[in-house]
Protein backbone atom coordinates (compact mmCIF):
# COMPACT_ATOMS: atom_id res chain seq x y z
CA UNK A 1 0.00 0.00 0.00
CA UNK A 2 1.41 3.38 -0.73
CA UNK A 3 1.24 6.22 1.43
CA UNK A 4 -1.43 8.05 -0.65
CA UNK A 5 -3.93 4.75 0.09
CA UNK A 6 -2.94 4.68 3.83
CA UNK A 7 -5.49 4.35 6.55
CA UNK A 8 -5.12 6.69 9.03
CA UNK A 9 -4.39 5.95 12.82
CA UNK A 10 -7.24 6.38 14.96
CA UNK A 11 -6.61 10.20 16.51
CA UNK A 12 -6.98 10.00 20.26
CA UNK A 13 -7.39 13.51 21.93
CA UNK A 14 -5.48 13.90 25.18
CA UNK A 15 -7.19 16.41 27.93
CA UNK A 16 -4.62 18.82 27.93
CA UNK A 17 -5.42 19.10 23.98
CA UNK A 18 -9.12 18.80 24.61
CA UNK A 19 -9.16 21.63 27.16
CA UNK A 20 -6.46 23.98 24.59
CA UNK A 21 -8.77 23.24 22.28
CA UNK A 22 -11.85 24.47 23.81
CA UNK A 23 -9.93 27.29 25.07
CA UNK A 24 -9.40 28.18 21.42
CA UNK A 25 -12.93 28.13 20.75
CA UNK A 26 -13.80 30.46 23.59
CA UNK A 27 -11.30 32.97 22.61
CA UNK A 28 -12.61 32.48 19.51
CA UNK A 29 -16.45 33.96 20.46
CA UNK A 30 -15.09 36.26 22.15
CA UNK A 31 -13.32 38.19 19.93
CA UNK A 32 -16.60 37.62 17.99
CA UNK A 33 -17.91 41.19 17.25
CA UNK A 34 -20.81 42.09 20.31
CA UNK A 35 -24.18 42.02 18.52
CA UNK A 36 -24.96 46.11 17.81
CA UNK A 37 -26.39 47.91 20.38
CA UNK A 38 -30.58 47.22 20.43
CA UNK A 39 -30.52 51.34 20.85
CA UNK A 40 -28.18 51.85 17.90
CA UNK A 41 -30.46 49.60 15.71
CA UNK A 42 -34.02 51.03 16.49
CA UNK A 43 -32.21 54.38 15.59
CA UNK A 44 -31.33 53.63 12.21
CA UNK A 45 -35.08 51.77 12.27
CA UNK A 46 -38.02 53.39 10.28
CA UNK A 47 -39.52 53.92 13.05
CA UNK A 48 -36.08 55.26 14.91
CA UNK A 49 -36.05 57.89 11.76
CA UNK A 50 -40.27 58.65 12.49
CA UNK A 51 -38.95 59.58 16.18
CA UNK A 52 -35.72 61.48 15.09
CA UNK A 53 -38.52 63.06 13.17
CA UNK A 54 -41.29 64.06 15.91
CA UNK A 55 -38.28 65.14 18.51
CA UNK A 56 -37.13 67.30 15.88
CA UNK A 57 -40.77 68.71 15.67
CA UNK A 58 -41.39 68.49 19.35
CA UNK A 59 -38.16 70.76 20.15
CA UNK A 60 -39.20 73.39 17.49
CA UNK A 61 -42.40 73.38 18.87
CA UNK A 62 -40.85 74.24 22.20
CA UNK A 63 -38.83 76.91 21.30
CA UNK A 64 -41.97 78.26 19.02
CA UNK A 65 -43.95 77.95 22.58
CA UNK A 66 -40.96 80.02 23.79
CA UNK A 67 -40.63 82.96 21.44
CA UNK A 68 -44.47 83.04 21.58
CA UNK A 69 -44.30 83.70 25.21
CA UNK A 70 -41.78 86.00 24.90
CA UNK A 71 -43.39 88.11 22.26
CA UNK A 72 -46.96 87.64 22.18
CA UNK A 73 -47.40 88.89 18.49
CA UNK A 74 -50.12 87.15 16.11
CA UNK A 75 -47.44 85.59 13.92
CA UNK A 76 -45.41 83.83 16.87
CA UNK A 77 -49.49 82.42 17.97
CA UNK A 78 -49.74 81.09 14.17
CA UNK A 79 -46.44 79.49 14.42
CA UNK A 80 -46.70 77.86 17.29
CA UNK A 81 -50.28 76.43 16.18
CA UNK A 82 -48.89 75.20 12.80
CA UNK A 83 -45.89 73.44 14.86
CA UNK A 84 -48.22 71.57 17.05
CA UNK A 85 -49.99 70.32 14.38
CA UNK A 86 -47.14 69.19 12.59
CA UNK A 87 -45.95 67.02 15.94
CA UNK A 88 -49.76 65.92 16.29
CA UNK A 89 -49.49 64.78 12.54
CA UNK A 90 -46.05 62.79 13.53
CA UNK A 91 -47.26 61.29 16.24
CA UNK A 92 -50.77 60.23 14.63
CA UNK A 93 -48.47 58.27 11.74
CA UNK A 94 -46.62 56.83 13.80
CA UNK A 95 -49.26 55.12 16.30
CA UNK A 96 -51.38 54.23 13.16
CA UNK A 97 -47.98 52.42 11.58
CA UNK A 98 -47.33 49.25 14.02
CA UNK A 99 -44.31 49.04 12.15
CA UNK A 100 -43.08 52.60 13.29
CA UNK A 101 -43.33 51.41 16.92
CA UNK A 102 -40.45 49.94 19.17
CA UNK A 103 -40.50 46.50 20.42
CA UNK A 104 -39.53 47.62 23.44
CA UNK A 105 -41.44 49.46 25.90
CA UNK A 106 -43.99 50.13 23.48
CA UNK A 107 -46.82 50.63 25.87
CA UNK A 108 -44.93 53.87 27.40
CA UNK A 109 -43.95 55.20 24.00
CA UNK A 110 -47.79 54.96 22.89
CA UNK A 111 -48.67 57.03 25.77
CA UNK A 112 -45.37 59.50 25.32
CA UNK A 113 -47.33 60.16 21.97
CA UNK A 114 -50.69 60.09 22.99
CA UNK A 115 -49.40 62.93 25.62
CA UNK A 116 -48.05 65.21 22.71
CA UNK A 117 -50.90 64.62 20.61
CA UNK A 118 -53.13 66.01 23.74
CA UNK A 119 -50.64 68.93 23.90
CA UNK A 120 -50.69 69.73 20.30
CA UNK A 121 -54.47 69.74 20.49
CA UNK A 122 -54.25 72.07 23.58
CA UNK A 123 -52.51 74.26 21.09
CA UNK A 124 -55.22 74.48 18.22
CA UNK A 125 -58.47 76.98 18.27
CA UNK A 126 -61.20 74.88 20.44
CA UNK A 127 -61.93 73.71 24.03
CA UNK A 128 -59.30 74.54 26.83
CA UNK A 129 -57.37 76.70 24.28
CA UNK A 130 -55.36 79.23 25.65
CA UNK A 131 -55.86 77.79 29.09
CA UNK A 132 -51.99 78.13 30.54
CA UNK A 133 -52.37 75.72 33.31
CA UNK A 134 -53.62 73.46 30.92
CA UNK A 135 -51.16 74.00 28.84
CA UNK A 136 -48.05 73.29 31.24
CA UNK A 137 -50.21 70.61 32.95
CA UNK A 138 -50.49 68.52 29.18
CA UNK A 139 -46.31 69.90 28.40
CA UNK A 140 -44.90 68.75 31.37
CA UNK A 141 -46.92 65.58 31.93
CA UNK A 142 -45.86 64.99 28.19
CA UNK A 143 -42.12 65.54 28.73
CA UNK A 144 -42.02 63.44 31.77
CA UNK A 145 -43.82 60.62 29.22
CA UNK A 146 -40.62 61.18 27.07
CA UNK A 147 -37.99 60.17 29.56
CA UNK A 148 -38.54 56.25 28.34
CA UNK A 149 -35.74 53.80 26.65
CA UNK A 150 -37.13 53.01 23.63
CA UNK A 151 -35.01 50.64 20.74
Amino acid sequence: MTHHNAIPAPHQVSAHQANTHRASAQLTAAQRPAPADPSLAWLESAGGQAQVTVSDEIDTLAAALQTEAHAPTVANHLIFEADSRVVRTQARTILSTPALLPAHNRAAYTAMLTDFITVANLLQPGAGYGTTPQDYTAWYQALHASNITIY
